[in-house]
């Protein structure tokens, strides 16, 4: 029986959208719910807050008689009923915190999760009345993959545990695994611990208790050689607001704890430390203020001596002051070659070699795509080393062109390159084994997963495509409410110019609009600024399109994924080219017929909000609005930012007058329509003044406003019940509807846990986290949120599951009271039975906080202050220990540069004592070369590899050539094979290869491709065929790799891709993980993206944003109306 046909029109009050939707019954005992504080100047109804349960049921039973319906109703856009409620959103929220391949082959990753890790006090400000209420916070925990593909993943670290690193905020790189250890960044205190994998063992810390998370460690390499953790360190103890950065080595050993060896210190920032396989080179990239590291950076490679320490340094990239070029990820081959990632010529990072012997770097693969990211995170790992018996000739690598990501494997000996056939359309980390890789990753209809994608025996095609881990595992059953993405170019305000953005049509199995009516848009604003929407599966955009909103995500000029040139678009033009773009797409959909002029919103987060509040107070395109923690004063956000972003905004703004010009906080006056605000009480990229200044401006001007502020909450809220509320109120608020309908919840399979319930695996190093913990044998080391302590914690036994093995993290690094020192994307040394990590170190400046590369020994005896092995710049990331321990590499830069306007990659030489007697910079340090090397990694060959942006502006794969100190471009094209490094641990490609050769990289990418195979040796690559439109992190096995990714109707997942023989083709994909497994039924609710390409004001300049139609299986728009609109700006997430 058809649904029962609504006919209700849009309507209009205070220039707010009515929607009209059925009256449940409510529960009249709201004040007790468990709520965050709201201010509002028109206060909602208490009933408007939370429905009963009847209602739930009531609301499932009609959408199960819908949902059979054979004939579409019509009905109202945005009025749809749709089975995506924020319920399901907010549980699809499990995010990953890095990848890594255990000793086994099976992949370790770090997953958060929304409803576990620990209680927080909530304020519930309410018609005026506060009252405090407890709520969940996301705990950060490293999972492993089950040894069977039916089984569920299995936990690693104790339940006390988090591995999480603080360091430069966004963190990445929380953990590094070498054999059976495990070193991962504790997010409570920032330390590390060492875990080791197998038995009753708990993790031990490796760096000192500072009495909270003043240091904090990223980015770290197990040192073999000197049996040490090489990694970046951000010491806080002496300044807050201007940690030092250095890259540090810290022992392994389970004796004193003491303070982390400093290897290199002086600059900025530092990231990607990487040893080679020796463990005699040592290279990371570094860069310094004003620049980010993909402005402008330097790859280094320092020479290990005997003592340990960095005798000389050698800059491979990033010096040439002639040569703007961001030099990233580097990494070394299994030979001792060095690869990396820069632009220094054609504006996109395409991957590179570096020639020792000449130390000159050559491109290996040169093309306009980005194969690699913006170095906003550690750990990033875009590439990465494929072949079998150690002959990693190989290279797996993503890369991003024309608004999707490629996979494929590039022989970085012959040439040739390969694409992989994988159902992922965006590729981000890359994990490789022998003749397997794994991706993380997703599509348009798969969610956030890791893959593992199987090779066949010429490591040119996948085999096998399996699916390890997805964030929603069951969001597939949603697939009929999925809207697709249509990559669309519009024209911007500059003539002959072009922009990008994923438009999503409403999209729903039982509802179609009328004739008469066109559906209203949201339009997206993505944050960073320098990040980039990617068309992927995201239930927040399907909540929109599958009741009756068209969507559209846009990537204005300034996003990344499209080249350098593509992304200075923004410097100096913050507020004008990402307003003005915005506006071109929303213009561009209302001319095309497509949705309705007079409902069009908008909306955002971080950087994304504030553009939302920009177009909303210098422009008449929208109808409201909702900022998500944006920016509303840029000269507040100067004076109170964190150390990494401190000078990010500098280049992005202008002079004093700009900062003034562009702040919507000046002109309120100009506002004039609703907006609501949310915001986090613990965000220190944007404080909570920020929305309090632009709440209190408009409300005294007498604009419908609203203010929501978490407690507990940092930039991007974890708490489930946060999501689901936001989400609520969003829709509520566009809609201003008397009553929301809550649909009944879904619970989903969890993995099993490895640490202990009281134990989150998330570390707060850089504020945004990420490499939170790492993997090695049966040994984890984490990073847990509440102390920021690294932990160690050991996984073993007849089950992982910790509750049945009763393991007990061990501390390894000290207490210091708090979480002041803070630890992200460490490695693993066993040379020195160390775990190597970048460290954030806030005790002496919580605002400029010290970041270093720490060793910090695995024993579990006593606890000593972490050995710093690298510090003097003001960022480090990516520290990477060659397969001997002997070399290792990482990525530094330094204010004002973020990660992706310039960084270096260094490889540092390993001496006996452990420390770096040697360094050089492999790419980076050329002064007329900007480019951001990110995500070094050394084959089993010791050849390292990164990713840069050197020569065509994409994050390609490059590879170091140590004897002439070079890098040479391993497969350069047009697409992104990283990504900007916001967080550590990021891994975008990884070796893959049977019996230790590893020849092949499997690596994601975003172009029209997903995720494929590069065999770096002859050059080859082939993409593989998974169902992931998103692929971010990659680890890779032998014939197998793991990725993390989304589609457009996946939620994101972890899936694994096992390869065929020749390990060139996907033989199976299965999802191991997902951030929500059963949001799948709701696919026909779906909208899909459209990427749509539109114009921004700037002639012959386009931009680009993901367009989500209304879409409801239920629905149709009425066919003289046309649907509203929301634009979305996103921030760096």
């Amino acid at each position: 029986m058809a649904a029962k046909l609504i006919t209700a029109r849009w309507a209009t009050l205070t220039s707010t959208l009515l929607f009209p939707l059925p009256r449940p019954s409510l529960h009249r005992t709201i004040v007790n719910a468990r709520l965050p504080r709201v201010s509002s100047s028109s206060p909602l109804p208490s009933s408007s807050l939370t429905p009963s349960s009847s209602s739930s049921s009531s609301s499932s039973s009609s959408m199960a008689s819908e949902a059979v319906a054979v004939e579409k109703t019509s009905g109202p856009y945005g009025s749809w009923k749709s089975p995506i409620t924020a319920d399901v959103v907010a549980g699809a929220e499990k995010r990953l915190g890095g990848v890594a391949l255990g000793c086994d082959g099976r992949l370790l990753w770090i997953e958060t999760r929304p409803g576990e890790g620990g209680y927080a006090a909530v304020a519930l400000r309410y018609h005026m009345k506060e009252s405090l209420h407890t709520v969940m916070f996301r705990r950060a925990v490293i999972v492993k993959e089950p040894e069977k593909l039916e089984d569920k993943p299995l936990d690693v670290i104790s339940s006390e545990f988090s591995a999480r690193t603080l360091a430069q905020e966004y963190g990445g790189g929380a953990f590094a695994a070498r054999d059976n250890v495990i070193i991962f960044s504790n997010y409570k205190d920032q330390r590390l611990y060492k875990q080791t994998v197998g038995g009753n063992h708990a993790p031990v810390p490796l760096t000192p208790d500072y009495g909270g998370p003043v240091v904090r460690y990223a980015d770290g390499v197990f040192d073999p050689l000197f049996h040490r953790f090489i990694t970046v360190m951000e010491d806080h103890r002496t300044s807050s607001l201007n940690p030092t950065t250095t890259i540090v080595a810290i022992h392994l050993s389970n004796g004193d704890i003491h303070e982390p060896k400093v290897l290199l210190s002086g600059n900025d920032f530092y990231a990607f430390p990487r040893l080679d396989p020796s463990g005699k080179r040592m290279a990371w990239v570094e860069w310094s203020h004003p620049n980010m590291h993909w402005d402008k950076a330097e790859l280094w490679v320092g020479y290990v001596s005997e003592s340990g320490d960095l005798y000389k340094r050698v800059r491979v990239a990033g010096g040439d002051p002639l040569l703007v070029e961001s030099p990233t990820e580097p990494k070394w081959s299994s030979k001792g070659e060095l690869f990396f990632m820069t632009d220094r010529r054609m504006g996109f990072w395409n991957i590179y070699k570096w020639i020792e012997d000449k130390n000159e770097v050559v491109p290996v693969y040169s093309m306009n795509a980005e194969f690699a990211r913006p170095l906003w995170v550690f750990g990033t790992s875009s590439y990465d080393f494929v072949g079998r018996n150690g002959e990693n000739n190989s290279i797996v690598c993503s890369y991003r062109q024309s608004g999707r990501s490629y996979l494929g494997i590039l022989d970085y000996v012959s040439g040739s390159f390969s694409l992989l056939d994988i159902p992922l359309s965006d590729v981000t980390n890359v994990v490789a084994g022998s003749d397997y890789v794994y991706v993380e990753g997703a599509s348009a209809t798969h969610p956030l997963s890791v893959a593992k994608v199987t090779l066949n025996e010429t490591l040119s095609k996948a085999t096998a495509f399996s699916i390890v881990w997805s964030s929603s595992p069951d969001v597939t059953k949603h697939k009929p409410y999925f809207s697709l993405p249509e990559l669309i170019e519009f024209p911007t305000q500059v003539p002959s110019q072009s922009a990008y953005a994923y438009f999503y049509p409403p999209t729903n199995p039982n509802f179609q609009g009328s004739p008469d009516e066109k559906p209203p848009l949201l339009v997206k604003t993505h944050g960073g600024p320098t990040a980039e929407t990617r068309g992927i599966l995201d239930l927040n955009i399907q909540y929109w399109t599958s009741r009756g909103w068209a969507f559209v995500d846009v990537n204005y000029g300034g996003s990344t994924g499209y080249g350098r040139e593509y992304r200075e678009r923004l410097l100096g033009q913050w507020g004008v080219v990402d307003v003005n773009d915005c506006c071109s797409c929303a213009r561009y959909l209302v001319e095309s017929g497509r949705v309705d002029g007079q409902r069009l919103c908008i909306t955002g987060r971080s950087a994304g909000g504030y553009t939302t509040l920009a177009c909303l107070a210098f422009r008449d395109t929208f109808k409201a609005g909702a900022s998500l923690y944006g920016v509303a004063d840029l000269s507040l956000l100067k004076a109170e930012t964190h150390k990494f972003e401190s000078h990010y905004i500098d280049n992005l703004v202008g002079n004093e007058r700009d900062y003034f010009e562009k702040s919507p906080i000046n002109f309120v006056d100009k506002f004039t329509c609703p907006v609501i605000l949310f915001q986090g009480l613990d965000d220190k990229i944007v404080p909570p003044d920020q929305a309090r200044e632009i709440y209190k401006a408009l409300k005294e001007k007498g604009l419908p406003v609203a203010l929501v502020e978490y407690e507990g909450e940092q930039h991007g809220f974890r708490k489930a019940e946060n999501i689901k509320f936001t989400l609520e109120q969003a829709m509520m608020f566009f809609a201003r509807r008397e009553v929301i309908v809550k649909e009944p919840e879904k619970l989903e399979d969890k993995p099993l846990d490895v640490i202990p319930s009281e134990f989150s695996a998330r570390t707060l190093a850089q504020e945004y986290g990420g490499g939170a913990f790492a993997v090695r044998d049966n040994v984890i080391v984490f990073s847990n949120y509440e102390d920021q302590r690294l932990y160690k914690q050991i996984i073993g036994g007849e089950s992982l599951n910790y509750h049945s093995r009763n393991h007990t993290p061990i501390p390894l690094t000290p207490d210091y009271g708090g979480s002041v020192v803070r630890y992200a994307d460490g490695i693993f040394d066993p040379l020195f039975h160390r775990f190597i990590t970048v460290m954030e170190d806030h005790r002496t400046s919580s605002l400029n906080p010290t970041t270093t590369i720490v060793a910090i020994h695995l024993s579990n005896e006593d606890i000593h202050e972490p050995k710093v092995l690298l510090s003097g710049n003001d960022f480090y990331a990516f520290p990477r220990v060659d397969p001997s321990g002997k070399r290792i590499a990482w990525v530094e830069w330094s204010h004002p540069n973020m990660h992706w306007d310039k960084a270096e990659l260094w490889v540092g030489y390993v001496s006996e004592s452990g420390d770096l007697c040697k360094r050089v910079c492999v790419a980076g340090g050329d002064p007329l070369l900007v480019e951001s090397p990110t995500e070094p990694k050394w084959s089993s060959k010791g050849e390292l590899l990164f990713m840069t942006d050197r020569r065509t502006g994409f994050w390609n794969i490059y590879k170091w050539i140590e004897d002439k100190n070079d890098v040479v471009p391993v497969y350069p094209m047009n697409a992104e094979f990283a990504r900007p490094l916001w967080v550590y641990g990021a891994c975008s490609y990884d070796f893959v290869g049977r019996n230790g050769e590893n020849n092949s990289i499997i690596c994601s990418y975003r172009a029209e491709g997903i995720l494929g195979i590069l065999d770096y040796v002859s050059g080859s690559f082939s993409l593989l065929d998974v169902p992931l439109s998103l692929v971010t992190n990659v680890v890779a096995g032998s014939d197998y790799f793991y990725v993390e990714g989304a589609s457009a109707t996946h939620p994101l997942s972890i899936a694994k891709v096992t390869l065929d023989e020749m390990l060139s083709k996907a033989t199976a994909f299965s999802i191991v993980w997902s951030s929500s497994p059963d949001v799948t039924k709701y696919k026909p609710y779906f909208s899909l993206p459209e990427l749509v390409k539109f114009p921004t004001e700037i002639p012959g300049r386009n931009a680009y944003a993901y367009f989500y139609p209304p879409t409801n299986p239920s629905y149709q728009g009425l066919s003289d109306e046309k649907p509203p609109l929301l634009v979305e700006t996103h921030g760096k997430l």
